[in-house]
């Protein structure tokens, strides 16, 4: 009973720290270990960092900066996808937009979506418009655009990132919603794909390697896909796509969608959960943070 209480104060003790130094902190290195303990119940270690996670953080807080905001935002990223790819791989986008007000939401498709391009998850999928609730979501909207994603995980590249909307044709590649194959790269060479679905009406997910062998989770995670994935048709372009995009970067992961055998590009990703979230696949922790090489 007494270990319980001492956790249980110390838990406490560790989520208000995180709270505090997240509100009051410029220190982004103390407010990342704050809230990586909070998290993982480890201490993060920046001095020598081994696993994937903890050499995230390193990246995310001595490496990557500002001007990697260019990447990250997901309007201007497709001049660098065009560039290095080719413009077919981008969706289609009906307009980007610095206000709610610039939006003229009666003269849009009946199918669209919104992103935000300065953060992730600011995100609106209409599949009905004669559904939405305008009030509810412009008002939904407007809270993306006071957002400032580097408040959330201190992650420097979206400090300087311009809030606008973008709003890009809606696309679907089964009746449940899009497949997300997210290629892990080190180095620019892609070695692990998160596959994320929804499976009974709840987000899931699960790697694979290369071969397209699903990866087990050893933990009883509930957010672990359970079906299985088909492999993509067109998987050696998507790995040459993903390839192609991260080879200037220590670590990138690339989100890619196929969709009638076409290849769309989603976004660039350098810090995946912020580097919070370490792995139900205990090994890969470490197996993943060997493949990553920091210029230290």
């Amino acid at each position: 009973m007494e270990s319980k209480l001492n956790n249980f104060i110390l838990r406490k003790y560790n989520q208000t720290k995180a709270i505090l130094l997240s509100k009051y902190s410029n220190n982004d290195a103390k407010v990342t270990k704050a809230k990586y303990f909070c998290k993982n119940k480890r201490v993060l270690n920046l001095d020598n960092p081994q696993e994937f996670m903890e050499k995230i953080q390193w990246l995310k807080l001595y490496h990557y900066k500002e001007e990697y905001g260019q990447y990250v935002d997901k309007f201007d990223v497709r001049s660098f996808v065009e560039a290095k790819v080719g413009k077919e791989y981008l969706n289609e986008i009906i307009g980007v937009y610095n206000t709610v007000e610039e939006i003229d939401f009666e003269n849009l498709p009946q199918q669209y979506a919104i992103r935000g391009t300065h953060g992730s998850g600011y995100n609106l999928i209409v599949k009905n418009a004669s559904l939405i609730n305008n009030v509810a979501e412009k008002n939904k909207l407007r809270s993306f655009l006071k957002s400032n994603y580097y408040d959330k995980y201190r992650e420097t590249i979206y400090k300087n990132v311009k809030p606008r909307l973008l709003i890009e044709k809606f696309i679907s590649n089964n009746e449940d919603g899009l497949i997300d194959y997210k290629f892990y790269c080190f180095h620019g060479q892609p070695k692990y794909v998160l596959v994320k679905k929804t499976e009974n009406g709840k987000e899931k997910k699960c790697f694979y390697d290369l071969n397209w062998r699903k990866i087990i989770s050893n933990e009883n995670d509930k957010n672990w896909l359970k079906s299985e994935i088909e492999k993509p048709a067109n998987f050696d372009e998507m790995l040459k796509v993903a390839s192609a995009l991260s080879d200037q970067f220590i670590f990138l992961r690339v989100d890619l969608y196929s969709v009638d055998n076409k290849i769309l590009f989603g976004e660039l990703t350098f810090f995946p959960t912020g580097g919070h979230n370490r792995f139900p696949v205990d090994y890969l922790n470490l197996e993943m943070g060997n493949l990553i090489q920091l210029p230290i």
